[in-house]
Parts: structure tokens; C-alpha cells; sequence
């Protein structure tokens, strides 16, 4: 029997109604046929259904941007993750003295795609109960594709073995990290003051003044918290060439000069100097510096000059007495024991020195060391780095990878050295970060 359903007077979805005038068109005689009135819960069942199935619709619509959402967060975590996981691989390699190898995250992208689908039915026979379906589905897809890469060989091994600028040392100190632990990791030598050093045969070596090493950065940062000195970013000249008559200079030349920071300062009416400027960190001793006892220790662990209360902190290239005694072949200022010095020059690492002396701290098992496959290192400052092993997957940790069939990992409990290791980073990343020109190596979807 064909039929259709037909009424004159709304109805709402509650169902709740006085008069409803309903006729029901059997076959094609379009013939009223008096209605029994159950039929009522027909056009109460549409109702609510197309009611339902709209709202699906709308809320497949709605979760696709809640999706993207957030997949963009789980993916962030992901490339933090495989970075992190790059780093201590590599360390853990160095440990087994073997090369350590870095890939570039290139690019990733991602696509998305997100609906919805109602579906509903009714059989409403002659007799008995009217019988209604309603099946809803939400579906969502995503295809994320990631780009290895290989960096530039000589940029890489350029960033990664060459001696880290004081100023990305210094940036590092402004940054948050510990003063004590960013110098401790980063410089050979502050002044005379020299830092442990580490041979890969050898394994560490403490040099005799290393303690008033660590005495004078645990000063400076006691005296900077308690607000007897303090660092901040100031301008630094050194000699650039002789003193000539202002109007033997050529405006081209002055304009010219200053993106390689060389200025012409004038001390004298009619004449100018050429200098080199740069803005490096200064140690700045405040007048109440002078009562203080720590402060005047502080000074002679690091040979300062008494009479000057700012110190430039820069390397040891970058200062002019240094840079023209070394072109005489004259002694080093900082060694001649009659001079005080005016700056504070550092000696530093490479990036590849400060991940070798990270390795140092990663234990691995007895039988390794045994079979001759790492080297026995006895290191005791564990507070600084502390890495684990483990046959098995450890189930508690922040960081992990697996190394020829045994697990490294750091607790998640060890703050300290996820400390240092999200240090050891920002080393890397600072440093040698994303190197140009990149050629693309592998494109892969993420799962």
C-alpha cells in the first residue's frame, strides 16, 4: 500500500497538541481516509529525527576544528619529542666513541578532513506499533607527511666544532638558566681561571685553579642576586685604524662602515677615530662594591682592575690590548703579574667538546665496558647529568632511546638532569640550530 502523511497544522516536537486534522492518501484516489490518530506519533517521531540528524551535522562540522586543534599540539610534542631523542641518540653514541650524525627536520605537513552522516527510517504498518531507525557516524581522517633532511656538511662541522661567542654564552645567562652552570659548561677558561677539561683517551682532567673557578661563579651569582653587581648589554669599541681630519671622510665611507659595526667617534674638534663597536655583556660593580668583601674577592680571582667598576665579557679575540700585544709578540696582559685587566676574556667550548663532556656522565652496562666496547669514566658529579640504561624499557621516564639493544633513558624524577639536558639543547640548538641549504632527504608519513 502506498501512503504519505499529511497535516495541516503544526505539530511540536514534544508532542504535546489539541486538534490535528490528518487524512491519509491511499493509492491514487487521493481519497480522504478518516485517521486513527496514532498516526500522531508519526509526525512526532520526524520531527525529532530531522531535529537529531541536523544536530549531528552541525556537530561534525564543529569537531573538525577541535581535531586540528588538537592534532597541532600532539605534533608539536612530537617534533619536541624526536629532537630530544636525536640529542641523547648522539650522546650516547660519543659515549661508545663513535660519530655521532644529525639530521634536519625539513618541513611537515598535514591534511585533514572531518564529517558526519545521519541516516533514519520508519515502518509504520496498519496495525501495531509504529517502528522507527536513526543511525548517526562521525568520520575524520588525517595524512601527515614529515621531510628529513641532510645540512650542509661545512656549515654543520663549521657551527658544530668551532668555539661557541661569548655573546651566545652571556645570551644563555639572560635566559633563565643557572650563570654558574651555562659558564661551567660552556667555557674552558674565564681569565686565568681554567674549567675541567676532557680527552677522549684520558677522559677528565681537573686543572689546579679549578676551584676558585667555581668560587668566582658562585660569587658573581650571589653578588648579582643580592644586587651588589649586575650584568646588562653595553657598547664596546676597539681601535680601528689612526686618527684623521673630519673632512678627509667621505660620508660613502661612514655609511658604508656601519653594518660591519665600524663607527668614527670624535675626541677632538676637526678629527675623528675609527672604532669597532659591539655591544657585549658587561659585569657592572656597583660604589657599594667597595665595602663589600666578597666583591673585592671577586675581583681578585678574576684579576679585575680596582679603579674600574664595568668589565666587558667578551673573547679573549675580541679584546684590543690582548688582540695588539698578541700582533707585537708581547706577553698577555692577563699573565703579566704586575697588570690588573679591564675585561673579562673567555676561552670556550665547541658544541661537539660540550656533548663529548655530556657523555661522560651516561652509564652504560659492566659488559660493554668489559668487551672493551666504552671506555670505564668515573665521573662523580652526578648532580649535574645523570644518565640510565636498562635491558628493559624503562616505564618511568622523560627521555629515552634504545642503543644496540639496550635502553638510555633520565627518570622523570631526575629534575637536575632533565635540567641540564634541556641546557645541553639550548646549547645546540643556539649554536648550530637549522643549517641552510639543507638538501631533502627523506619524506615519510607520520603514523
Amino acid at each position: 500500500m502506498d501512503f504519505a502523511l499529511v497535516a495541516e497544522q503544526e505539530m511540536p516536537c514534544n508532542g504535546k497538541f489539541t486538534t490535528v486534522q490528518r487524512a491519509l492518501l491511499v493509492g491514487s484516489s487521493k481519497k480522504p481516509v478518516p485517521y486513527s490518530g496514532r498516526r500522531g506519533h508519526t509526525r512526532i517521531g520526524g520531527r525529532c529525527l530531522l531535529l537529531a540528524i541536523v544536530t549531528v551535522m552541525l556537530t561534525g562540522c564543529g569537531m573538525q576544528a577541535k581535531i586540528i586543534e588538537s592534532r597541532h599540539w600532539e605534533l608539536n610534542d612530537t617534533i619536541r619529542q624526536t629532537k630530544n631523542e636525536q640529542l641523547l641518540l648522539n650522546m650516547v653514541r660519543m659515549r661508545y666513541d663513535e660519530t655521532p650524525y644529525f639530521l634536519q627536520l625539513s618541513s611537515i605537513t598535514t591534511s585533514f578532513s572531518a564529517g558526519a552522516n545521519a541516516a533514519a527510517q520508519a515502518t509504520l504498518p496498519e496495525e501495531g506499533p509504529d517502528i522507527y531507525g536513526f543511525s548517526a557516524g562521525i568520520n575524520y581522517s588525517e595524512s601527515p607527511t614529515v621531510t628529513w633532511s641532510i645540512p650542509d656538511s661545512r656549515e654543520f662541522l663549521a657551527r658544530f666544532y668551532a668555539p661557541i661567542g661569548t655573546n651566545q654564552l652571556t645570551v644563555l645567562t639572560q635566559s633563565g638558566f643557572h650563570l654558574e652552570d651555562v659558564f661551567r659548561i660552556g667555557s674552558r677558561k674565564i681569565n686565568l681561571l681554567r674549567n675541567k677539561e676532557f680527552d677522549i683517551e684520558k677522559g677528565e682532567f681537573v686543572p689546579g685553579n679549578f676551584d676558585e673557578l667555581i668560587e668566582a661563579l658562585e660569587l658573581l651569582e650571589t653578588l648579582r642576586r643580592d644586587g651588589v653587581v649586575d650584568m646588562a648589554y653595553g657598547l664596546m669599541r676597539n681601535y680601528g685604524g689612526v686618527t684623521v681630519p673630519i673632512s678627509q671622510i667621505e660620508t660613502r665611507g661612514v655609511a658604508e662602515g656601519m653594518p660591519y659595526s665600524l663607527l668614527y667617534l670624535s675626541r677632538s674638534p676637526g678629527m675623528a677615530t675609527p672604532y669597532r663597536v659591539s655591544k657585549p655583556v658587561f659585569l657592572r660593580f656597583t660604589k657599594e662594591s667597595d665595602a663589600d668583601p666578597r666583591a673585592q674577592r671577586l675581583r681578585e680571582l678574576l684579576k679585575l682592575s680596582p679603579d674600574i667598576y664595568s668589565f666587558p665579557i667578551t673573547d679573549v679575540a675580541d679584546v684590543s690590548p690582548e688582540a695588539i700585544r698578541a700582533v707585537d709578540g708581547k706577553l698577555a696582559q692577563i699573565f703579566d703579574p704586575d697588570e690588573k685587566v679591564s675585561h673579562i676574556g673567555l676561552t670556550n667550548r665547541s658544541v661537539i667538546e660540550i656533548l663529548r663532556m655530556a657523555a661522560n656522565y651516561i652509564e652504560v652496562p659492566e659488559a660493554d665496558v668489559t668487551r672493551g666496547l666504552a671506555r670505564n669514566r668515573g665521573l662523580e658529579d652526578s648532580k649535574f647529568l645523570t644518565i640510565l640504561s636498562s635491558p628493559t624499557e624503562p616505564t618511568a621516564a622523560w627521555l629515552k632511546i634504545r642503543y644496540k639493544g639496550t635502553w638510555f633513558y633520565i627518570p622523570a624524577t631526575d629534575l637536575d638532569s632533565r635540567e641540564s639536558f634541556t641546557l645541553l639543547n639550548a646549547f645546540f640548538s643556539s649554536v648550530v640550530g637549522e643549517v641552510p641549504g639543507a638538501k631533502p632527504l627523506l619524506t615519510l608519513p607520520v603514523k
